[in-house]
């Protein structure tokens, strides 16, 4: 539980900063997060989308859902560090649309990104 909190902690000071990934760290509960998998709602972050793909999973392995444009707004319900450590959020565009989308490709607007 430690180890959660401190990723936690560590994730929101690195997404205050203006980015997200955090080399390395690959919590427990990201291997049962695979192509296919669906996040839960826990977050109230509101980001906007620099340029990406949402995928069906956290991974850049997945299948690609749609392509996002830039400027869509994305409402963060949690995120998932892949086997890689890099941070995949699982959230809606702004038509409701549902999937994964790679960190990097997100600015953050407000709020904060649970762990899923």
């Amino acid at each position: 539980m430690k180890l959660k909190k401190a990723l936690v902690s560590i994730a929101a000071t690195t997404a205050a900063l203006g980015g997200f990934t955090i080399g390395g760290a690959t919590p427990a509960g990201a291997a049962g997060y695979g192509c296919g998998s669906v996040g839960h709602n826990s977050s109230d972050a509101v980001h906007k989308v620099v340029v990406g793909d949402m995928l069906n999973g956290p991974s850049a392995s997945c299948r690609q859902i749609r392509s996002v444009a830039r400027g869509t707004t994305f409402y963060a319900w949690c995120g998932v560090y892949n086997k890689h450590g890099n941070l995949w959020v699982y959230g809606r565009t702004e038509d409701d649309a549902t999937g994964w989308i790679y960190s990097q490709d997100l600015t953050k607007e407000s709020g904060s990104v649970k762990i899923c």
